[in-house]
């Protein structure tokens, strides 16, 4: 008797785990790789490495609460594009990326970069 409980338990356990239709894929890491979102676009003054704060202005999604770092280098869109949405409501096709904010060449070998999390933006939603 014991043995046909636990063997119905056993067949029950493999049943609902192999069930995983209902999991998302992209969300459970927290980071969602491609989005089309509607969020503020700012700018900000550059800190550089001393802490000093420049005239050098850099562009940022305000999305919720969180300023993400576009880096236009990799993106579809450029600067010229990007100014007329400046401190207002922008729609945006993007995706987050985890790397070098300040470098695009390819070879990386010399390169001294700020390093973390930026979006590059694939194109405007009219």
């Amino acid at each position: 008797m014991k043995s046909a409980v636990l063997f119905i338990i056993l067949i029950f356990s493999l049943i609902s785990c192999s069930d995983y239709r209902g999991i998302s894929e992209g969300k459970s890491k927290g980071i969602v790789k491609k989005n089309k979102i509607t969020c503020e676009l700012i700018e900000k003054e550059f800190t550089n490495k001393g802490g000093k704060i420049t005239h050098y202005k850099e562009m940022y999604l305000r999305c919720s609460v969180q300023d993400y770092f576009i880096k236009i280098c990799e993106g579809n869109v450029s600067i010229e594009k990007l100014k007329p949405y400046i401190n207002k409501g922008i729609e945006v096709e993007m995706e987050i990326k985890d790397g070098m904010l300040d470098h695009c060449d390819k070879n990386t070998t010399y390169s001294q970069s700020r390093t973390g999390t930026y979006i590059v933006i694939k194109k405007i939603i009219e």
